[in-house]
């Protein structure tokens, strides 16, 4: 149980994060995209989960609020 746990939490997450991303309004869900795959590349790269989720979060809040308006 212990070894199944945390990715079922990580994947319930994902789902959340995803859930109101429209793909045919507005930014077509671009940033929310983009930021998901910065947070995995980030993370693949230096293996440091609070780096990686909060370098992703500054893109998105970046590409919401400057790219994306």
């Amino acid at each position: 149980m212990g070894g199944v746990l945390p990715f079922a939490a990580i994947a319930m997450l994902v789902v959340y994060c995803f859930k109101s991303v429209s793909l045919s309004d507005g930014s077509h869900g671009i940033p929310e995209f983009l930021a998901a795959a910065f947070v995995l590349g980030i993370h693949k790269w230096k293996h440091n989960m609070l780096f990686s989720i909060g370098g992703g979060t500054v893109l998105y809040m970046f590409l919401v609020q400057m790219v994306f308006k």
